[in-house]
């Protein structure tokens, strides 16, 4: 009989039963220890004398399982951004295949002002013109047998909404397709359909997902994150949820460190010491929402504006300034969640209820912001 696996969730929930005070390693300090001592053998004696040591210097903290709401948020999060990454690569496997069958309906080049310049045929590729299209008249063929007037009918039957500008560039672009005839591209097409199936079903789960968390945020002092100009439900439902209990950390720091974000300083002699590349030694998830919330900050927050510019003009990367960002909302994060206080924005124009409720997706009213 196959034995199942251990995580180590389950030996920390049964130790915390029986009164144990936990305390997690992150591996790459037991390796340092066993540097540290110039020693590189590993054993599982070695590996206790390491762990001992690290324990004794402190560098262990402890762990502390989420539980109730959080965990929930925890669990919806990491599976939303599963599938979202699953149905990038859908995509990608769609535009390639789009480029067999009818190159042209992603775009063509227009040399009218001298210099090529792009235009798109549909201005949301993965909207529901588009997408339309795509499963019911993928070839050129079809579409110019439907001519202008059935591309009209075909707008008014179906909501599609078709501009006359949109409705003359899809028959551009038919007209100068080189593309296979139906025959040939048979294989193609048939893939075609299976995966804007797959697409159909990618996005129906993404929006379940993305209701039962929006959901369980507002019951949770995350909320209190949608009050950040330029923080959306599910970034700031992906912070939340991978931050866990402010009240284990003692400073923003500590957070930083926990994503992995924090800076590695270099320094010899009695010099200077330099910041190189951040360390990335720790949660990759918390990580990653780091860096989607600086970037969005970046771009939304007129509060936080600038800091951006002060760092673009020291000639920094862009992503290192979104880093940077993330590195900042953290601590702003923190101190929110800790103080249990919505942001504070020194914008004329901000109001709470309204940033907040024009975020909300599938909740109509927010709750109110007044934490106990």
């Amino acid at each position: 009989m196959r034995q199942q696996a251990i995580t180590y969730e389950d030996i920390v929930r049964e130790m915390a039963k029986r009164g144990y005070h936990v305390q997690i390693l992150n591996p790459y300090t037991t390796f340092e220890e066993r540097a540290g001592a110039l020693n590189w053998c590993k054993t599982d004696d070695l590996d206790l004398v390491a762990i001992a040591h690290a324990i004794k210097s402190n560098k262990a903290t402890e762990n502390q399982l989420l539980n109730g709401v959080q965990r929930q948020l925890h669990v919806l999060t990491r599976a939303r951004r599963s599938e979202t990454r699953k149905r990038a690569s859908l995509r990608t496997e769609i535009r390639a295949l789009m480029d067999l069958i009818w190159r042209e309906y992603q775009g063509y080049a227009d040399y009218s002002a001298g210099r090529a310049r792009k235009i798109k045929v549909f201005s949301d590729f993965w909207g529901k013109a588009s997408l339309f299209f795509m499963e019911h008249y993928p070839h050129p063929a079809a579409v110019l047998k439907l001519g202008e007037t059935g591309l009209r009918k075909l707008s008014i039957q179906h909501n599609l909404k078709l501009r006359n500008t949109t409705i003359q560039k899809l028959l551009h672009v038919a007209e100068q397709a080189l593309s296979r005839n139906l025959q040939e591209l048979r294989p193609e097409l048939m893939l075609l359909k299976m995966k804007l199936r797959d697409l159909r079903t990618f996005d129906a789960k993404i929006n379940v997902l993305e209701q039962e968390i929006e959901n369980l945020l507002l019951q949770t002092d995350g909320r209190l994150l949608l009050t950040v100009p330029g923080l959306g439900v599910t970034t700031a439902a992906e912070l939340y949820a991978e931050i866990g209990d402010v009240s284990q950390y003692s400073n923003a720091n500590q957070l930083i460190k926990k994503a992995g974000t924090n800076p590695i300083v270099k320094q010899t002699g009695g010099g200077k010491g330099s910041y190189r590349k951040i360390s990335k030694q720790g949660n990759d998830h918390l990580r990653y929402a780091v860096y989607l919330a600086g970037k969005s900050l970046c771009m939304h927050n007129k509060d936080l504006k600038p800091f951006y510019d002060r760092l673009k003009e020291k000639g920094k990367h862009e992503r290192a300034i979104f880093v940077a960002m993330g590195n900042k909302m953290l601590k702003v994060a923190f101190a929110m969640l800790r103080d249990r206080l919505p942001f504070q924005s020194q914008c004329s124009d901000y109001h709470i209820l309204d940033e907040v409720n024009k975020k909300l997706n599938f909740n109509c009213v927010m709750p109110t912001l007044a934490v106990a």
